[in-house]
């Protein structure tokens, strides 16, 4: 039974010790509003509580065809129809920008390679030597490969369900601006 949780997508900032410019993280959290979620996202900022803000989030309620419901119980991590959800953020670059260029977010697949390929014809086109970045999952394990299946951390899990009937508009953020928390 799906409970009245959300997993929301959400981009932090702020600053780290000795740090020139801003940093930035994308972490994942689940709660009933965003609002529930603040005392779990400052707790996993790693850098300086002094200026940490939320730059955007978005409510992972539904990726390509699917509906995303945060359940208690394990599921088994791939849907009926063998897809899983995948966080991918790739990095490429801008012959007139010094940054380095990112995009992120979420994608149903099968399998890793093919949640990187669906990434690549979807981002950064145009961009320069497209190629998958730093990728975090929701379990934050460094042993673990870097392009990996979100479906939990053990005590709420992912239920995907296809769904023809879900809209498929481009995922924008429910949210953007300077928010201090």
């Amino acid at each position: 039974m799906s409970s009245a949780k959300k997993l929301f997508l959400v981009v932090l900032g702020g600053r780290c010790k000795g740090c020139h410019v801003e940093q930035h993280d994308v972490r994942w959290v689940v709660g009933e509003t965003i609002e529930t979620t603040l005392p779990a996202l400052r707790q996993e900022w790693i850098g300086l509580r002094r200026g940490l803000h939320i730059d955007s989030y978005r409510c992972i309620d539904h990726v390509d065809g699917h509906r995303v419901e945060v359940v208690e119980q394990a599921q088994d991590r791939a849907s009926a129809d063998g897809q899983q959800l995948w966080f991918v953020n790739l990095g490429a670059y801008d012959p007139t920008s010094m940054a380095e260029q990112h995009a992120f977010g979420v994608i149903v697949a099968r399998s890793s390679a093919a949640a990187k390929a669906l990434a690549r014809q979807r981002w950064l086109q145009g961009q320069e030597q497209v190629h998958k970045d730093d990728l975090h999952p929701v379990e934050m394990d460094s042993a673990l490969d870097d392009l990996l299946p979100i479906h939990g951390n053990g005590q709420w899990h992912l239920r995907l369900i296809a769904d023809p009937q879900v809209d498929d508009a481009p995922a924008h953020p429910d949210w953007y601006g300077y928010w201090t928390i």
